[in-house]
């Protein structure tokens, strides 16, 4: 082996494993049946939405993984593999990504395993994942829950206050018009 290849190995694994540690997201995919063209589409939809796909070899991934410190997903690495990482503002954008281009490629890029935030779950949940709602959609939700009774009571008293209120203007329209 050349110190060239060597190199190019070592930067293939010190890339992965900055992936790994830095992305809470990793889909690990089958990529054996996958044209060039339609990777070549799938990994610019893919950056366009802040995600990154990478394809390497197993061994070069198992050692990324383990200097990484993650367990359990070396043994989903299996022939031709692909490998998708999503940043913390929606590790579920990938299962969302991946559920619309398997609806357009059928039998392409299906997925061994998803490890979210160090849980790992078997591929075939796929389709479930990507219905769960992410970060920012949990955020909106927590946002109204938390905002919603406190505009309801603010309602609640301003509207006999201001109904009040009315009533004394015009008692005082009514007094002072009458004096004069």
């Amino acid at each position: 082996m050349t110190s060239k290849t060597l190199e190019n190995k070592s930067s293939v694994i010190s890339e992965l494993e900055a992936n790994f540690k830095a992305y809470p997201g990793v889909y690990i995919a089958d990529f054996s049946r996958v044209t060039v063209q339609v990777v070549t589409g799938l990994r610019s939809s893919l950056r366009k939405k802040g995600m990154k796909m990478r394809v390497a070899k197993n061994t070069l991934i198992k050692r990324a993984l383990d200097q990484a410190g993650i367990k359990g997903l070396e043994k989903h690495l299996v022939g031709p593999t692909a490998v998708i990482f999503s940043d913390d503002q929606d590790p579920m954008a990938p299962a969302k990504a991946l559920v619309e281009f398997h609806k357009a490629n059928e039998g392409m890029l299906p997925v061994k395993v998803v490890s979210i935030d160090g849980a790992a779950y078997p591929g075939t949940q796929l389709a479930a994942l990507a219905k769960m709602p992410g970060k920012r959609e949990l955020q909106a939700s927590v946002v109204s829950l938390a905002l919603g009774p406190g505009q309801k009571i603010a309602g609640i008293i301003k509207g006999p206050g201001a109904a009040i209120a009315g009533q004394i203007k015009a008692q005082i329209e009514k007094l002072e018009g009458g004096a004069q």
